[in-house]
């Protein structure tokens, strides 16, 4: 069978990453897979077994050429399926492409932000909509009554963070003191990733333990604004905004706690990785989160936008480190059972022969 991988993402983590998994994981002696993604992005560079790279020019959403050239490269490789993985206008044009040259095509939804009523004219182009949790699911599947609904979830690859004895690392690169205990965010700046509760729920963590400190990974918007209200509670040195980075791999084994106090959430594949790390975690019951994060079980949820919750549940964990590793130990083995690359190829290998069975 040869597949169509559609990814137009420029980086390599989020859903491309997931598109690598993907395609890693397959079964070579009964998958053929073709990759377009945009031309001079990240996975363009891409060495993959049993996958040939396709780099297509795409200006975005409005590129109105993008579809002329996804139709010669489908005339040209011939596929038995399509299947688009990422937005950018690759969920429009991929879904009407496919439909034109008589070809199965399923498309990936891995965010559970709304959608207008008009969203149904795209879907209805998809043989099958696939969601990336049941939270997802809950949001899009509206849209989509007359496409097949699965939920596929996501994965995380376990021996990409088997990274070892970085805790000097992380502290001498970051200026950590010996024994201080470490909370990490990594996520957009952003209002509805949370970090401004998280900000203030460290005023009252730093009350009952000086030895802390919480350092927030990422960029955004909200960038000066987190840095005005870490300055407003008198946090400078216990909040740190270290930016973007690149070791998520090497830093989240160093940590002690993990904090992803996100408003909404298709699943939060950092939560995977904390996982994979076997660290304790708290994060919000929004989304896909309550797939990967059982309350009690493999972590702690409170409600999104309460600052106090999240500052009782970081100190349940920093005052009780044995149940926090308990915890953290709970989360690898349900990512381990659920949400690893072979799970997931399975999972779609039974729906491509599935589609295409149905459309010969």
């Amino acid at each position: 069978m040869r597949i169509l991988h559609i990814e137009l993402g420029r980086q390599l983590y989020g859903g491309a990453k997931q598109v690598e998994y993907l395609i890693r994981a397959l079964d070579p002696s009964q998958h053929t897979n073709l990759l377009v993604c945009s031309a001079g992005s990240a996975m363009s560079s891409l060495a993959l077994d049993n996958c040939e790279v396709l780099p297509l020019p795409c200006a975005g959403d409005i590129d109105l050429q993008f579809p002329f050239r996804l139709h010669t490269c489908i005339r040209q490789h011939k596929p038995d399926i399509v299947h688009v993985h990422s937005r950018r206008g690759a969920d429009v044009w991929g879904g009407i492409v496919a439909r034109y040259n008589n070809l199965p095509a399923l498309c990936t939804r891995r965010v559970d932000n709304p959608e207008s009523s008009i969203a149904k004219y795209k879907y209805r182009q998809y043989d099958a909509v696939v969601s990336i949790s049941e939270g997802v699911r809950q949001v899009v599947g509206k849209h989509c009554q007359d496409s097949r609904q699965e939920v596929i979830h996501s994965a995380v690859n376990q021996h990409d963070f088997s990274y070892t004895h970085t805790r000097q690392w992380l502290e001498s690169t970051y200026h950590i003191p010996p024994g201080t205990r470490i909370i990490a965010n990594f996520a957009q700046l952003i209002p509805r990733k949370g970090q401004a509760e998280l900000i203030a729920a460290m005023d009252k963590v730093t009350a009952h333990h000086d030895n802390v400190v919480c350092l927030l990974f990422g960029k955004g918007k909200q960038h000066d604004s987190y840095r005005r209200l870490i300055d407003s509670y008198g946090l400078h040195g216990k909040v740190r905004l270290c930016g973007f980075t690149d070791d998520v791999p090497r830093i989240l084994p160093a940590i002690d706690i993990m904090a992803h106090p996100a408003h909404a959430e298709g699943l939060g594949v950092i939560l995977l990785q904390g996982a994979a790390c076997k660290r304790p975690m708290v994060s919000c019951p929004v989304g896909g989160i309550p797939e990967v994060i059982i309350d009690g079980k493999t972590g702690l949820l409170v409600p999104p936008g309460d600052s106090a919750a999240l500052a009782n549940a970081l100190l349940k964990q920093l005052d009780d480190p044995a149940t926090a590793q308990r915890l953290g130990n709970a989360a690898y083995h349900h990512i381990e059972a659920h949400f690893t690359p072979a799970v997931m190829a399975r999972r779609y290998a039974s729906l491509y022969q599935a589609l295409t069975s149905k459309k010969g």
